[in-house]
């Protein structure tokens, strides 16, 4: 037999955190037939590789300990091993750009920097890549991050250090250090989010098959990676520069550089479907961890939106990480699609609603109150004008205080937002009922709900309290679970909405004293979804006449707005 060199995986490595309180998986290759030795601690065990070299077993459970462990792996001829390691929580980051946002860029993100000397936090941030087979293993190099023009470390454990802690991801940090200042126990955070990728690309292609409408798009992109020739490729780009250069030089302007290389092959890239699942979620599967936390939806909430495919999509996706990491209960926690774009105000109140982000966080809840254990936080309120909203510290502790409740028994930690149970449509107006007491963070009268007469057209309405009757002193009696809806210009309301835009308007939280900082999902009583986007395949007609049938809807809206602010006016 071949001799073959012994190896793990480089999620293992010095600095690491391993999962307590669950069997300890180590896994790796050597020669065929070979017996390999696994010693953490007090655990040893002793397995033998496979006629393919590989070699597998789990180690009995340790208990949380910040007491740092060496990893002792040998074989017949040769012994790896690693240092500082500890027995703690481990979590997944997942997501697009807004997960990836690092703590040095966000709001507040200078004094979490100075102040992140946490020995026992162990940060581990996944090297960004797609392939279209799933792959055994992560790199670790020196990555080239073109947003930043500069090199980053990635695949390798780093212990956390303001150094460290600056380039990583900053909702995953403020997250795992709240954890880990309650809780004392080492927290591991690996950071496996890709800017710009769809929910697509972080599913596999066997939960992807398995969709009923997913077809079209997988279709298209193995017709694209069918057709790709690295060299007809760069002859096309050096055709296009050619041309480029000859209007250059009649305007009397300098050359771009010659191009040396194909465009990128669609099977390497991000949105490849299952790709970035492939090659940054499948390599580190094999761990145990805790759980997970998502923020991802923008690039779903594009002009090729397709919500109701979303929402079947995404909860795919989550049983599909749960799958992979063999457990079908694990915890996830998904942060909601972040505001951005033009906010919406009384004046454009109608136009804003014209998008497909809210329906794309509708799609999010909904495809998470279908999942026991994972949870949705919206996270709309955390508003800045651009796509990459530097409010991230709030959404950290927001996810922080789902998983001291559900994770670490701190039950009297509340994090779950407002859910409107009933909508009663009423004489003129609309009464809301909510599961808990509601109330505005501002102090302002009620914003962000809005009405809708048979025309489907929402204008901004009024919501206050119902009065229940008067008490001993005549003050009216309110029920801070029920809310009426109104407006003088819809006499008879059929649909209402709350907090519906990219970048919505919308005051309202939960009532209970420590939880005033998390908003009530938004909502809709109505069935007029947003128009799903045609394939490639549907033909140029059918996606001409989507973006014209949204072009009409935005014109309508921007007319309503004009012809309500002239009738406000009177």
């Amino acid at each position: 037999m071949a001799s073959a060199k012994l190896d793990l995986p480089k999620i293992f490595g010095d600095n690491m955190v391993i999962q307590r309180d669950k069997p300890i998986h180590v896994w790796g290759s050597a020669t065929p037939g070979e017996n390999v030795r696994v010693i953490l601690g007090n655990r040893d065990l002793t397995t033998k590789a496979n006629g393919q070299g590989k070699w597998s077993l789990e180690l009995d459970p340790l208990q949380g300990s910040a007491q740092a462990k060496s990893l002792s792996v040998k074989s017949e001829n040769e012994t790896i091993g690693y240092d500082n390691i500890l027995i703690g929580d481990v979590w997944v980051l997942g997501g697009q750009s807004n997960m990836e946002d690092v703590l040095e860029s966000i709001y507040h993100g200078d004094t979490e920097v100075l102040s992140a000397n946490f020995p026992t936090i162990r940060l581990m941030t996944i090297p960004q890549k797609a392939t279209n087979e799933p792959q055994d293993d992560i790199e670790r190099i020196n990555e080239f991050n073109a947003w930043e023009n500069r090199y980053e470390m990635k695949g390798q454990w780093q212990v956390c250090t303001p150094k460290s802690v600056a380039r990583f991801s900053a909702i995953g940090y403020i997250f795992g250090r709240r954890l880990h200042m309650v809780s004392g126990i080492p927290i591991g955070l690996i950071d496996a989010s890709v800017g710009g990728t769809t929910a697509e690309a972080w599913t596999s292609r066997k939960d992807l098959n398995l969709i009923n409408g997913t077809k079209p798009l997988i279709e298209e992109w193995d017709s694209k990676i069918d057709q790709y020739d690295a060299a007809a490729s760069l002859a096309a780009r050096i055709k296009r520069w050619e041309k480029d250069t000859g209007n250059r030089k009649t305007r009397g302007e300098k050359p771009n550089p010659k191009p040396t290389k194909p465009e990128q092959d669609p099977a390497k890239d991000r949105n490849n479907p299952g790709a970035s699942f492939n090659a940054m979620i499948a390599p580190i599967s094999g761990l145990n961890v805790t759980g997970a936390i998502f923020n991802q939806g923008y690039n779903n909430a594009l002009g090729n939106a397709r919500p109701k495919l979303y929402q079947k999509t995404f909860k795919a996706m989550i049983e599909g990480w749960r799958s992979a990491f063999r457990n079908e209960s694990m915890p996830f926690c998904v942060i909601g699609l972040t505001p951005g774009g033009e906010p919406q105000t009384l004046e454009n109140f109608e136009l804003r609603m014209i998008d497909a982000g809210p329906f794309i966080r509708e799609a999010q809840n909904s495809a998470v109150k279908s999942l026991e254990g994972a949870a949705f936080l919206p996270a709309y309120d955390q508003q800045v004008p651009w796509y990459h909203p530097h409010k991230k510290f709030e959404l950290g502790e927001r996810a922080a205080r789902w998983a001291l409740n559900t994770c670490l028994g701190h039950n009297n930690i509340g994090w779950k937002p407002v859910e409107i149970i009933e909508a009663k449509k009423q004489e003129g107006h609309f009464e809301l009922i909510f599961n808990k007491p509601v109330r505005v963070h501002d102090g302002r009268p009620f914003s962000g709900f809005s009405l809708a007469g048979k025309d489907k057209h929402f204008v901004p309405s009024k919501a206050e309290f119902v009065i229940t009757g008067k008490d001993k002193n005549k003050r009216p009696i309110r029920d801070e679970k029920r809310l009426k809806v109104w407006s003088p210009l819809i006499d008879d309301p059929v649909a209402v909405r709350y907090a519906w835009a990219r970048n919505p308007l919308g005051n309202a939280v939960n009532s209970a004293h420590h939880e005033r900082t998390i908003p009530i999902p938004s909502f809709r009583t109505d069935d007029w979804d947003w128009p799903e986007a045609p394939f490639d395949a549907e033909g140029n007609e059918s996606k001409n006449a989507h973006r014209q049938a949204i072009h009409e809807m935005r014109n309508m809206a921007r007319d309503n707005n004009k012809k309500r602010l002239k009738l406000e006016e009177n």
